[in-house]
């Protein structure tokens, strides 16, 4: 029981990371330049097309499934080690996601000239 306990943290992590990052607020420089609102909302969902389960999510799950078995294998059980890594490192995945799409979203305000301050 306690295994999956401890697999339900970083799942519900996973969860709520999937529209973070693009619902970012930006801090603009100066008055808002014409079409503000339309270009953010563009901008919201370019950032929003960057998958929370991703290649870097995904080798982030692998790498803690690896190390988890390593630990899980010491304590005697490698399974519930390679379970738990993995969680982990998908939860840690995710996390570079939410701030992947938050650079995404001030980029594009950027390039539609913005003054985006960060």
């Amino acid at each position: 029981m306690q295994r999956y306990s401890a697999l339900l943290i970083p799942a519900v992590f996973l969860a709520a990371c999937e529209g973070t990052g693009a619902s970012y607020e930006p801090k603009l420089a100066a008055a808002p330049n014409p079409g503000y609102e339309q270009d953010l909302q563009h901008c919201r969902n370019l950032a929003k097309s960057e998958k929370v389960w991703n290649a870097e999510t995904r080798t982030q799950a692998l790498l803690g499934a690896a190390g988890g078995a390593v630990v899980g294998a010491l304590e005697g059980d490698l399974g519930a080690g390679a379970v738990v890594g993995g969680a982990a490192g998908a939860a840690s995945g995710a996390l570079e996601t939410r701030y992947s799409r938050k650079d995404i979203l001030l980029e594009c305000l950027r390039q539609r000239g913005q003054p985006v301050a960060g």
